[in-house]
């Protein structure tokens, strides 16, 4: 049965990957003959400066690596470094092929409920992950959006271009701040069960926010979301070099900020999404569009290929070794090696991030 199962995760990721490969070439294709330069750029594109975009987007990955083993190995509950690079990179790999990045999280349950992590510390330490994740990104948009719309940084935007980012931060503080008004007050008797489970999910944001305020006192998980968000972009960058051109920064991370939006349709890697918002913030910020084309297809070529090819061997290295786990300790109350629980004292389990419920 496991083969059997195994075979048709495998064709299913072989489609998506596909199908993700296919997007993106019908964008190349339309780049090339849409965009007038782009190939002239693309044909003489400095080996060197990819090589270095490579190796920035390796950078990138390490870093998250480095906050998702920060962010969920804690006591009581501590993950091998391999198993967290394996569910880290996996969920990279996943973002890339799949529509609105739906795979990412699905990896991520899968291999820590796997090895037993509770449903609730999982849930809280999300919400703690993708708060600090997201940490960088909200700077920037406050310091982008001021110093570009006031002209006090380098560089040219439309005000409301610059501005974009720092309303997406707000609307997405206001939708958090909702969301933990309603999760405290809790549920009641007189409450149907589907509104006593939502409360109840909505219950575990305030537990999500205090347990960020604890991690936020250690360097490392904000480090390492610092080191994937820097090196991603600091990717574009290198591949502006390598097809000839440096516009400003301000402009280079504001439309690099903006571009993620495109991640949020529902293509496979954003695909079709990204690229165009990038190639739009670039244009209207008066970098000649010939260049911001060869630039934007070789980061993304870079990005995404990294991602995929990194993401697919964890997740095949994550499914291998959850079947031997399953093989070699069945009905085992600890969980396997890789996930166990620590058991300490009480007055030590404070800012665990949620207790095992």
């Amino acid at each position: 049965m496991d083969s059997d199962q195994n075979g048709r995760s495998g064709r299913r990721t072989l489609v998506r990957v596909a199908l993700t490969v296919a997007l993106f070439g019908v964008v190349v294709f339309a780049v090339d003959q849409l965009v007038p330069g782009a190939r002239h750029r693309l044909a003489r594109a400095s080996p060197g400066w990819l090589g270095v975009a490579a190796g920035l987007e390796l950078l990138a990955c390490a870093g998250y690596v480095l906050l998702f083993q920060t962010v969920f190995s804690r006591a009581p509950w501590l993950i091998r470094l391999r198993r967290g690079a394996q569910i880290a990179l996996g969920e990279l790999g996943a973002f890339a092929i799949t529509p609105t990045g739906l795979g990412g999280p699905a990896v991520r349950v899968w291999g820590l409920r796997a090895g037993g992590m509770p449903w609730r510390v999982l849930i809280v330490r999300s919400i703690s992950h993708g708060a600090i994740f997201n940490l960088p990104y909200a700077v920037a948009a406050v310091v982008l959006g001021a110093g570009v719309s006031l002209e006090l940084l380098p560089g040219h935007a439309p005000v409301l271009t610059a501005l974009a980012p720092l309303a997406l931060v707000v609307a997405a503080c206001a939708l958090y701040g909702v969301a933990a008004w309603f999760g405290r007050r809790g549920s009641s008797s007189g409450d149907s069960p589907r509104r006593g489970w939502v409360l109840s999910a909505l219950g575990t944001i305030p537990e999500g926010i205090a347990d960020f305020l604890v991690l936020m006192r250690r360097r490392r998980p904000l480090l390492g979301a610092i080191g994937w968000w820097a090196g991603d972009c600091a990717a574009l960058w290198a591949a502006f070099q390598a097809v000839g051109g440096r516009p400003a920064l301000s402009v280079l991370i504001l439309a690099y900020m903006l571009g993620q939006l495109g991640n949020t349709l529902p293509l496979p890697g954003g695909v079709g999404g990204v690229e165009p918002l990038m190639l739009g913030i670039f244009s209207a910020s008066g970098v000649n569009l010939g260049l911001a084309a060869a630039a934007v297809i070789c980061y993304r070529t870079i990005a995404l290929g990294t991602q995929g090819i990194l993401g697919s061997a964890a997740f095949v290295s994550l499914a291998s070794d959850l079947r031997r786990e399953r093989r070699s300790r069945p009905g085992s109350a600890e969980g396997p090696p890789s996930l166990r629980r620590q058991v300490l004292p009480e007055r030590r389990q404070a800012g665990a991030g949620a207790s095992e419920t």
